[in-house]
C-alpha cells in the first residue's frame, strides 16, 4: 500500500507545495528503483516554473470602500465577493420561500373554508342542544313524592319510571353539549394557534424589529388602547392588526417627540412693495409719460405738466 501512495503524489494534496514536495527528484519511482535519474539541465527547469505559479507572499489582496449606514467601510475584494454570495444565496431562498408561500395559499384557503364551516355546524348544534337541555329541565320537573306510594303505588310507580327517564335523557343531552362545546373550544384553539404562527412569520418578514420584546411592548399599548382578544376577536391574531399597531405607536411616538421641541418664533413676513400699491397721482403721470412718448403732442405734453 505504501508504494500505491508514492506512485500517485496527487491524493490527498492540499496545496501546490505539498504537490512540489512529492515530486522532489529524491522520491520518483525512477531514483528508488535504480533507474537513470534525469539530467541536472532538466531539474531547474522545475523548479524555476514554481514561483509563476505562486502568488507572492508579500503581495497584499486589493480593497473596496462601499457606503454602509452612511459610512466609508473598507473591505478586501474577497470579502466583499463572499458578501455578494450571500447576498445571492439569500435572495434565492426568500424567492424559494415566497415561492412556497404562494403554491400553499389555494391549500390554506380551503383549509379555512373547512374549518369556518365546521365551527358553523358546531355552533348551530351547540344552539340547538341548549335549547333541547332547557325544555327538557322545563319538563323535568320535581320528583313524585314519596306519599304516593302508600296512596296508589303503581300510579308512583310509573311517575318515578317517567321522571327516571326524562332526568336520563337530560344528562345525555347535556353530555353531548357540553362535548360539542369542547370541540368547538378546541376548534378555535387550534386555528388561533395556527394564525399566530402565520402572524410571527409575517411580523418577522415585514419589521425588521419584531422580537419578543418588541411584542410584549405592542401588547401592551394595544392593551392601553382599550383592545383584547374578546373584543377584538380573530382579527387580534392577524399580522395586519400588529402592523396597524407598530404604526399608530410610531406615531404617537413622534408626536410625543414633536411636542417636546420648543417652538421657533416665526419672523415678519417682509412684502415687497408693488406697483399696485403705488399713489394714483404717480400712476396717472406714467400714463401720460407712456401716451406722449408714443405720440408727442402739445396735449400729451399738457398732460404731463
Amino acid at each position: 500500500m505504501q508504494g500505491q501512495g508514492e506512485s500517485q503524489p496527487g491524493e490527498g494534496v492540499e496545496s501546490l507545495d505539498s504537490l512540489a514536495n512529492q515530486m522532489e527528484p529524491s522520491e520518483t519511482p525512477d531514483e528508488s528503483e535504480g533507474g537513470d535519474a534525469p539530467e541536472e539541465s532538466e531539474l531547474p527547469e522545475v523548479e524555476g516554473d514554481e514561483p509563476d505559479e505562486q502568488p507572492e507572499e508579500g503581495e497584499e489582496e486589493a480593497t473596496v470602500t462601499i457606503k454602509h449606514d452612511g459610512k466609508d467601510v473598507t473591505l478586501k475584494q474577497s470579502e466583499v465577493i463572499e458578501l455578494a454570495q450571500k447576498g445571492f444565496d439569500y435572495t434565492n431562498k426568500a424567492m424559494a420561500v415566497a415561492e412556497q408561500r404562494k403554491a400553499l395559499e389555494p391549500i390554506k384557503a380551503q383549509v379555512e373554508t373547512l374549518r369556518q364551516q365546521n365551527e358553523s355546524a358546531l355552533t348551530e348544534s351547540q344552539g340547538r342542544l341548549t335549547a333541547i337541555v332547557s325544555f327538557m329541565q322545563e319538563q323535568l320537573g320535581d320528583p313524585p313524592p314519596v306519599e304516593w306510594a302508600s296512596q296508589d303505588a303503581g300510579y308512583y310507580i310509573a311517575q318515578k319510571e317517567l321522571y327516571e327517564s326524562r332526568k336520563g335523557q337530560l344528562e345525555k343531552a347535556q353530555q353531548a353539549l357540553h362535548r360539542v362545546e369542547q370541540e368547538r373550544n378546541l376548534s378555535r384553539q387550534s386555528a388561533i394557534q395556527q394564525q399566530i404562527l402565520e402572524t410571527q412569520a409575517a411580523l418577522k418578514d415585514t419589521l425588521p424589529d419584531w422580537n419578543t420584546a418588541k411584542e410584549e411592548e405592542l401588547a401592551a399599548y394595544v392593551g392601553e388602547q382599550g383592545l383584547n382578544p374578546k373584543d377584538a376577536d380573530m382579527a387580534f391574531w392577524k399580522s395586519g392588526f400588529w402592523t396597524m399597531a407598530h404604526k399608530a405607536k410610531a406615531y404617537d411616538g413622534l408626536m410625543a417627540e414633536k411636542a417636546k421641541m420648543k417652538p421657533v418664533s416665526t419672523l415678519a413676513k417682509v412684502i415687497k412693495p408693488s406697483t399696485n400699491n403705488q399713489p394714483p397721482q404717480l400712476a396717472k403721470r406714467q400714463d401720460a409719460m407712456k401716451r406722449h412718448n408714443a405720440n408727442p403732442s402739445l396735449n400729451t405734453l399738457a398732460d404731463l405738466i
